[in-house]
C-alpha cells in the first residue's frame, strides 16, 4: 500500500480525488427501483443537430454612383473567412449560420459597413453600398480616435498585393497632372526616386516586365509627354490593383508584376458630369444612365502646342534633356565623327498629347452583364529645326588638315516622332448559379512608334552637300481571347479555370541612310515577326480550417514561335494566427514571351523598342520567392515583405560591344541572367486627424552577360540599395492638405573614361571611347519632399469646384538625373543634368451635381 503524503496540501487534494471516485461510482453503480422512492425521469437527451448553414450571395455598389466595387472583401465577423468581389462586385459566401450575423465589406477608399443580416431570411441577391463620403471636419471639430475612416492604401492579405484609391491618387501632390503611376511610386514595392519619369520599376524589374491592363486590354505603351505622365485618366478609372510579385496562375506573360486597372462604367440612374484643367491640359467625364446600363465616355487633351506655359516649357526641357545619353551632346554626336558642332540654334518644337477612354455596360438579365471598353492615346512631336551660325566640320576628318569653323554653314533637321496606343475590349461575363460563374473576353491592342530624322546641310569643303537619316518605327498588334470559370465547391474550396489565345505581330525597323558614311548602313536593324501564344491555367484555393488558406495553380503556355511548351506552377498562402497577425507567403513561376528592348546608345534611335522572343532572342523566365507577415489593427497596419526574384534570358542590346573596325557587327542582342533581392517595411496609420504611411525598402539587382565586362555580375541600372518614402494627409474642412517625402540612395552608371582614334585605309579617322566597367558608378542620392493643398466650394448649386495647388520639389533639390561627358575638351567635361527644381502646377476641377447629391450632400 503506498505511503500517504503528509503535507496538508497533499492531504486535502487526496481527499478531494476520493470523494470525486464516490460519486463517480455512486453514479455509475445501478439504482434499485424498490430501495428508492419513485422520481420522475426526464427525457433522454437527444444529440443537437449542427447548425444549419446556408448560401449568402450579393454585390457590391457605389452608394453615390450604383457602380460596381470589384476585389472589395466581404465576411462575416464570427469566421476570419473572407472573399472577394468579382470584376462585377458579386460575391458568394458559402457555409454562413443560418442565425444572426454580422456582415462585414471593405473596399479601399470607401467607408468599411458592418451590416446585421440573418442569412437564411434575407433576400438574394443582398445589395451593398458603400459610401465614399469624406468626412470633413470645421476648424475647431476634431475626429475621434476610433472613427472608421476610408482607407487609401490596402495591403494585400496574399504575399505581393497592393492596392490604391483613386481618391489617393487625386490627393497626391502632382508634378503637371494628377497620376495613377507616379502613386503607385509611393507604394514599397515601386522605385520612386529614380530619374524623374513615371515608369514603374518593381522590385528591380523594368518596366517592360510588368502586365498593365486597362479592362482586360494589354497596354504596351503606358506614358505621356516623354515618360513624365502615365497614360491613363484618373477621373476614367475605378480600381487599381498591384500585383508586385507571386501574382495567381490567372496572369502570365510577364515576369516582373502586374497592374490590373478596371474603368469606370458610369451611374445607370442619373446623368453625371466632370471636367478639370491644369496647365497642361484639360479633361472631361460624362456619364450616361440606360436604365439597365450606362455609357462613360472620357477625354483628356494638352494645349501645349497652343499655350505654351512656363510648366510645360519647364517639363519640356527637362524631358529633351533626359533624350541625351551618357556622354552625348547635340548633333555632333551622330555617328562619332558626326557633322562638326553648331553654334546657335534655332527650334520651336509642336507637341502635344491626348488620350480617350469608352465604355459601355448593358445588363440584359440579373445574371449577365456585358461591357465594351476602348481607349486610344497618342504624343505627337515635332521638333524639327535649323541650327545655322557656322560650325567645325568634324565628316571624315583629314591628317595633316586643322578643322577651321565656317560662319556660313547651316544644317536642316525633320524630327518627328509619333507614339499612340488604341485597344478595345468586348466582355461577357454570366453568373450560372449561386457558385459558377464565366466570363468571355475578346481584345485588340496596336501600338505605333514612328521617328523620322532626316538631316540636310552643306560644307564649304568642295562645296559638298551631305544628308544623314533614320527612320525608327515599332508595332505591336496583339489580339487576345480568353475564357475564364469559376466554381465554388464548398466553403472552403474554390476552382478558377481558364484558356488564353493570343496573336501578336510585332515589327521593328531601324533604317539608316546617309551619303558620308557608309559605315553607319551596318548599324540597320530589322526584325519583323508573327506569334501565336496559347495558354490554360487551373487555380485551387482551400480553406482547411478558418485561420488557414492555401492556393495551388499551374498555368501551360504553348509558344509557337519557340514550338515549346512552359509549365508555371503557383502556390502561395496565408495563416491568420491571430486576430491582427497574418502570415503569407508566395512562390511561382513566369515567362514572357515579348520584351521591351532597351537601347543603350538613344543617340542612333529611341529609349526602347518590342520584340518578340524567338529561338534565338529565347523567352525570359523568372522564379518568385516571397514571404512576410502583416499586422492589421483598427487603427494601424504594419508590413513585412521579402523577395528573391531570379532570370533567365535577360535582353541587352547594344551597338557598342561590336563597333570595332573590321568587325561583323551581326546581331546587337546579347541575352545573359539577373536577379533582385529585397526587404520591404510599411507602416500605415489609419485612423485619426492626421492618416498616411512611411515604408522603408532594402534592395539589390544585379545581371550578368557572358560578353560584358568579361562575364562579371554587375549592378543593373535599376539597383537602388536604400528607398524611403512618407505620405500624409489630412482634411480640415473644406480643406485637403498633404505632403510627400523621398530618400534614394543613388543609382549606377557607366562612365567614359578615355576615347582614341583609329586611322581608316582611305586615311581618314574613325573615333572610339572607352567606358568603364558596366555600371561602376554611383549618381548622388536622390531626395524630394512635395506639397499639395486643395478646396473645396461646395453649396447647394448644381456645380461643385475643388481647386488644388501642388508644391513639387520644394526645396529646390537638385537631384541629377545623369551625366553628361564631353570628350572633345582635356580634361574631359562632366556635367551633371539636373531633374525638375520647384514646379509648382495649378489644377481645377468642376463636377455637376446631380439632384440626388444635392438632398444627400455626397463629397464628389
Amino acid at each position: 500500500m503506498p505511503r500517504l503524503l503528509r503535507t496538508p496540501t497533499a492531504r486535502a487534494y487526496q481527499v478531494a480525488v476520493r470523494a470525486l471516485g464516490c460519486a463517480l461510482l455512486f453514479l455509475a453503480l445501478p439504482r434499485q427501483a424498490a430501495s428508492l422512492p419513485a422520481q420522475p425521469q426526464p427525457p433522454a437527451s437527444r444529440p443537437q443537430p449542427a447548425p444549419r448553414q446556408v448560401t449568402l450571395t450579393g454585390v457590391v455598389r457605389d452608394s453615390a454612383t450604383g457602380e460596381v466595387l470589384p476585389n472589395a472583401r466581404v465576411g462575416v465577423l464570427s469566421s476570419p473567412r473572407v472573399v472577394i468581389t468579382n470584376a462585377d462586385g458579386r460575391f458568394t459566401l458559402l457555409g454562413v449560420p443560418a442565425s444572426a450575423q454580422q456582415l462585414r465589406v471593405q473596399y479601399i477608399g470607401y467607408r468599411t459597413v458592418t451590416l446585421p443580416v440573418r442569412a437564411d431570411s434575407t433576400p438574394a441577391p443582398l445589395e451593398i453600398r458603400l459610401a465614399k463620403t469624406v468626412v470633413r471636419l470645421s476648424a475647431v471639430q476634431a475626429r475621434s480616435p476610433t472613427e472608421e475612416t476610408p482607407t487609401t492604401v490596402a495591403i494585400g492579405r496574399e504575399a505581393g498585393v497592393q492596392a490604391i484609391s483613386t481618391a489617393l491618387v487625386e490627393a497626391m501632390p502632382a508634378v503637371g497632372e494628377t497620376d495613377v503611376f507616379r502613386t503607385l511610386q509611393m507604394l514599397p514595392s515601386v522605385a520612386g526616386a529614380g530619374n524623374g519619369s513615371a515608369s514603374l520599376s518593381v522590385r528591380g524589374g523594368n518596366p517592360d516586365q510588368n502586365l498593365v491592363l486597362l479592362d482586360g486590354i494589354t497596354v504596351y505603351h503606358v506614358d505621356h509627354f516623354f515618360g513624365l505622365f502615365s497614360a491613363f485618366n484618373t477621373d476614367a478609372l475605378k480600381d487599381i490593383q498591384l500585383y508586385a510579385g507571386g501574382f495567381p496562375a490567372r496572369y502570365g506573360g510577364r515576369v516582373s508584376s502586374v497592374i490590373d486597372l478596371t474603368g469606370k462604367a458610369g451611374d445607370e440612374r442619373q446623368f453625371r458630369a466632370s471636367g478639370g484643367a491644369s496647365l497642361l491640359s484639360a479633361r472631361g467625364v460624362l456619364e450616361i444612365p440606360l436604365g439597365r446600363g450606362s455609357v462613360l465616355l472620357s477625354g483628356r487633351r494638352s494645349y501645349t502646342d497652343v499655350i505654351r506655359s512656363g510648366l510645360y516649357s519647364k517639363l519640356f526641357d527637362f524631358a529633351q534633356a533626359g533624350s541625351t545619353p551618357q556622354g552625348g551632346g547635340g548633333p555632333g554626336g551622330l555617328g562619332r565623327g558626326g557633322f562638326g558642332r553648331f553654334q546657335q540654334a534655332t527650334v520651336d518644337p509642336a507637341f502635344y498629347f491626348y488620350d480617350l477612354n469608352g465604355k459601355f455596360t448593358y445588363r440584359p438579365s440579373s445574371k449577365d452583364v456585358t461591357t465594351v471598353s476602348v481607349f486610344r492615346g497618342l504624343d505627337d512631336l515635332d521638333q524639327s529645326q535649323t541650327l545655322g551660325g557656322g560650325f567645325t566640320p568634324g565628316i571624315r576628318r583629314r591628317p595633316g588638315v586643322t578643322p577651321q569653323a565656317t560662319p556660313d554653314a547651316s544644317l536642316t533637321l525633320n524630327d518627328l516622332t509619333i507614339a499612340q496606343n488604341t485597344g478595345a475590349s468586348a466582355r461577357w461575363f454570366r453568373q450560372w448559379t449561386s457558385r459558377v460563374t464565366s466570363d468571355l473576353l475578346v481584345s485588340q491592342s496596336r501600338y505605333v512608334s514612328s521617328s523620322d530624322r532626316t538631316a540636310n546641310g552643306g560644307t564649304p569643303i568642295g562645296g559638298a552637300r551631305f544628308t544623314f537619316a533614320f527612320d525608327e518605327d515599332n508595332t505591336v498588334d496583339d489580339r487576345t481571347v480568353r475564357l475564364e470559370s469559376a466554381v465554388d465547391l464548398a466553403a472552403a474550396s474554390r476552382v478558377e479555370t481558364g484558356v488564353w489565345y493570343t496573336d501578336n505581330t510585332v515589327r521593328y525597323a531601324f533604317v539608316v541612310g546617309s551619303t558620308t558614311d557608309t559605315l553607319q548602313r551596318r548599324r540597320n536593324t530589322t526584325r519583323d515577326r508573327s506569334s501565336t501564344t496559347a495558354a490554360a491555367f487551373v487555380q485551387h484555393r482551400w480553406t482547411p480550417i478558418p485561420a488557414l488558406e492555401l492556393t495551388t495553380g499551374v498555368r501551360t503556355t504553348r509558344y509557337d514561335a519557340t514550338a515549346s511548351s512552359y509549365v508555371e506552377p503557383r502556390v502561395s498562402g496565408g495563416w491568420q494566427l491571430t486576430p491582427a497577425l497574418r502570415l503569407k507567403a508566395a512562390w511561382g513561376r513566369y515567362h514572357q514571351f515579348v520584351n521591351r528592348v532597351e537601347n543603350e546608345d538613344v543617340l542612333q534611335g529611341s529609349r526602347d523598342f518590342w520584340l518578340l522572343a524567338d529561338s534565338t532572342l529565347r523567352p525570359q523566365g523568372s522564379t518568385h520567392v516571397l514571404a512576410g507577415f502583416l499586422i492589421d489593427q483598427p487603427g494601424w497596419a504594419f508590413n513585412v515583405e521579402a523577395y528573391d526574384k531570379t532570370l533567365e534570358n535577360a535582353t541587352l542590346f547594344s551597338r557598342r560591344y561590336r563597333q570595332q573596325f573590321g568587325v561583323n557587327t551581326g546581331s546587337f542582342f546579347y541575352q545573359g541572367e539577373g536577379r533582385a533581392r529585397g526587404t520591404e517595411f510599411l507602416l500605415e496609420k489609419k485612423r485619426g486627424v492626421f492618416t498616411g504611411w512611411t515604408s522603408y525598402t532594402l534592395m539589390k539587382a544585379t545581371a550578368r552577360f557572358d560578353e560584358v565586362d568579361g562575364g562579371r555580375t554587375f549592378p543593373t541600372g535599376l539597383d537602388q540599395r536604400h528607398e524611403l518614402k512618407g505620405f500624409g494627409s489630412m482634411q480640415s474642412g473644406p480643406w485637403d492638405l498633404s505632403a510627400v517625402a523621398l530618400y534614394g540612395s543613388g543609382r549606377p552608371y557607366t562612365a567614359p573614361v578615355s576615347q582614341y582614334q583609329i586611322r581608316l585605309l582611305d586615311g581618314t579617322q574613325q573615333g572610339y571611347i572607352n567606358v568603364s566597367d558596366k555600371n561602376s558608378q554611383r549618381l548622388p542620392s536622390y531626395q524630394r519632399v512635395d506639397l499639395a493643398v486643395s478646396r473645396l466650394f461646395a453649396g447647394g448649386g448644381t456645380f461643385d469646384w475643388r481647386v488644388g495647388l501642388s508644391l513639387y520639389n520644394v526645396l529646390n533639390r537638385r537631384n541629377v538625373a545623369f551625366r553628361k561627358f564631353d570628350l572633345s575638351t582635356t580634361p574631359m567635361t562632366i556635367t551633371d543634368v539636373a531633374q525638375l527644381g520647384f514646379t509648382p502646377s495649378l489644377d481645377v476641377k468642376l463636377t455637376w451635381r446631380g439632384e440626388r447629391d444635392r438632398l444627400v450632400g455626397i463629397d464628389r
